[in-house]
């Protein structure tokens, strides 16, 4: 088994990015539905950039050999985000001025948060593939700019009740935090979680200092780390992602930061830092936008699965890939309906939609372009019996009607503090 690294995925990552517009062998005339696809394949979210990169090229060929959309084949034309948004902008505009109207991809917050007034002023729509400021269907919603994942508000709130249900002694906790817009969002609806669910779950009220923030792209967290260790926690509550989440994973090793917790909640990094790390990974919760195992017999979930297998040989895919494909099938569905790719008509399309993914059947609210879709989690360990160094022992899925906020377009999210 091949293992996830930086270096086999930046290799098909700078394949991908230099694929030309309208790419021949792919389209004929001016007959094909394209699709932009911005996302980062470069710098140090590149590893999810091309977990997504991945998913969307699934989605298109799996249309394509079924006969398309309508009979039109789909291209998919592809640009580096590099996770900002200045590079983001510049890309989708590029597009949108080649009549790239519906495009995909965008994992940051800052760029998510970016497309909306550039998507209205251009006539085009994204839809993320993982991006999770609340602001994008609250404060800062734009009818262009779709959401077809979980939210951080549903995960934190699934992730906080299981294991308030299962761990309700844990009441000292510390956070580590990215210090950007996704990590004031992930820190922001975890304590909402823990003021709602865990006091009223457990009757006891969390000790939960304000959290350790964390500079986006550094190389060296060992300050940060040893702050966390002299605070002795009992849980750790971390959103720090992608390849920083890596680099914070294996310096805090030598510092023993997760050998004596009860309980790790790393809200976001799937299979990222286990693949890196093998044996040496700590124990604990993470966040899945899909997990595979969990949806095993779904017919898009085991397409999705054996053809990520095959192209980056790694058996453990993250669930960004699922997003992107979810993104592509959104679109697909929504031209099917309204039959026009035409920016309002696919957008009227998208509101309410209900469409099948990876994960199942999730609905897109027509209030503010927030999808209804269960929140995943796995607790993963380290195993010396294992051919990856890892393993999954346990998994859930919340359903995310039951955990999800409530529609407020245009409005702020309040909640909840300690």
């Amino acid at each position: 088994m091949t293992r996830l690294t930086r270096r086999h995925l930046l290799a098909s990552a700078g394949a991908a990015a230099s694929i030309p517009l309208f790419a021949p062998g792919i389209v004929r005339g001016q007959t094909a539905i394209p699709i932009g696809l911005v996302t980062p394949l470069s710098g140090p979210q590149q590893l999810i950039g091309d977990a997504v990169r991945v998913g969307a090229e699934i989605a298109v060929e799996g249309i394509n050999e079924a006969g398309g959309i309508d009979g039109r084949q789909v291209a998919l034309e592809i640009r580096d985000s590099k996770a900002n948004p200045n590079d983001a902008t510049v890309a989708a505009r590029e597009l949108t001025g080649a009549g790239v109207n519906l495009q995909l991809g965008a994992i940051s917050s800052t760029v998510a948060l970016a497309m909306g007034t550039m998507m209205e002023g251009e006539g085009g729509i994204m839809i993320t593939s993982g991006a999770g400021s609340e602001k994008i269907n609250h404060e800062n919603y734009s009818p262009h700019v779709f959401r077809v994942g979980d939210n951080p508000y549903t995960r934190a709130h699934g992730m906080v009740q299981h294991v308030a249900d299962t761990q309700p002694d844990v009441n000292k906790w510390v956070g580590i935090i990215p210090d950007h817009e996704y990590g004031r969002t992930t820190w922001a609806v975890f304590i909402d979680a823990m003021a709602k669910r865990w006091e009223q779950t457990t009757g006891n009220r969390p000790e939960i200092p304000d959290p350790i923030l964390v500079p986006y792209g550094a190389g060296d967290y060992k300050t940060f780390i040893a702050q966390a260790t002299r605070l002795k926690p009992q849980g750790i509550f971390t959103s720090v992602y992608g390849g920083d989440a890596v680099t914070l994973y294996q310096q805090a090793k030598p510092f023993g930061l997760f050998d004596n917790l009860d309980v790790l909640v790393d809200s976001s990094n799937e299979f990222l830092v286990a693949s890196a790390m093998g044996n040496q990974v700590p124990r604990g919760w993470t966040g899945f936008h899909w997990y595979y195992k969990a949806n095993t017999g779904n017919p898009i979930s085991d397409r999705l699965y054996d053809e990520y297998v095959n192209r980056t040989g790694s058996q453990y895919p993250l669930g960004w890939a699922a997003e992107a494909q979810a993104a592509v099938l959104a679109y697909k569905a929504s031209i099917e309906k309204t039959g026009s790719t035409e920016t309002q008509a696919v957008i009227d399309g998208l509101k309410g939609l209900t469409f099948d993914s990876a994960t199942g059947p999730r609905t897109i609210r027509a209030e503010d372009n927030q999808a209804i879709k269960n929140a995943e989690m796995a607790f993963i360990e380290p195993s010396n019996s294992a051919e990856a160094g890892f393993e999954v022992t346990d998994s859930i899925s919340i359903d995310g009607a039951d955990v999800i906020e409530a529609a407020n377009p245009g409005e702020k999210l309040e909640l909840t503090t300690l």
